[in-house]
């Protein structure tokens, strides 16, 4: 999988990157409207108004429209783990159904199974180890779809099919978690979002200075608090990268429950 531009794989330099963007268009804004402040240029200061107006209305459709984009994809993600950890517990359970050649081999696969997810969950904002914990993954995956067709071979039953789809729901849901994982907001998006954010700190500023009268609001709090609404949608949209993550309490739970002694 391609990898995003470096200015899309951290929050702290997106975020400076952002915010320095928008303050020193708000300070150019500012410095060419004193111009007009200076020569008494009514006629295009008065046209300052309605152009500011409709670059934040336009800002503000566009930062409600990417963040419910970032709020679907988070909770696409969120729901997901528990779908995993639903389809894991299943197939540990069928797993106790299984002839006992397999039974135990393909308990401690589903195990570590597990053990790997969480580990490389932590680390996945590391691109390296994030593929990694994915080859794992998959592997242990094919070496239980090889207990489910010997077992299959061998004992061709009801119970074995149910196993068996189970391990393929699991497998399944896999595939969503990692297709769910890069699916973000495309770039270009983000890239138009920050241009017509840096046009509105622009027009702010540059009325500021067209009236002669600056205003610490239009050229430092507007940009710091429209970065701050960037960098959120990007933190949601990166789970890995940035301060809000996705809990993997379920999967936490499930191998809590794999760890307890059998009851007899």
């Amino acid at each position: 999988m391609a990898q995003p531009p470096f200015l899309f794989d951290n929050l702290l330099i997106f975020s400076a990157l952002v915010a320095t963007l928008l303050l020193g268009l708000g300070e150019l804004g500012y410095r060419i409207g004193l111009h007009l402040f200076t020569v008494h240029d009514k006629a295009r200061r008065s046209q300052i108004g309605g152009v500011q107006g409709a670059a934040l209305a336009l800002l503000g459709l566009l930062l409600g429209f990417t963040f419910s984009m970032g709020v679907d994809r988070f909770e696409i993600r969120r729901d997901l783990v528990l779908k995993e950890a639903n389809a894991v517990g299943t197939t540990w359970l069928r797993a106790g159904l299984l002839p006992e050649a397999h039974r135990t081999p393909v308990k401690d696969l589903l195990r570590h199974y597990v053990d790997v997810r969480l580990k490389f969950e932590r680390l996945a904002s590391d691109p390296a180890l994030l593929a990694e914990g994915l080859g794992l993954s998959g592997k242990i995956e094919n070496e239980l779809w090889q207990h489910a067709e010997t077992a299959a071979r061998e004992a061709a039953t009801p119970i074995t099919a149910t196993f068996i789809v189970a391990l393929n729901e699991m497998i399944d849901t896999d595939a969503e978690r990692i297709s769910a994982g890069r699916n973000r907001i495309p770039v270009l998006v983000v890239v138009l979002v920050i241009l017509v954010a840096g046009f509105g700190c622009f027009t702010t500023s540059y009325g500021a200075g067209a009236v002669g009268a600056r205003s610490a609001f239009a050229n430092i709090a507007l940009p710091l608090l429209i970065t701050a609404v960037i960098a959120l949608i990007f933190d949601i949209t990166h789970p890995r990268q940035g301060f809000i993550g996705i809990s993997q309490q379920p999967l936490l739970d499930l191998q809590q429950t794999m760890r307890m002694p059998l009851a007899k």
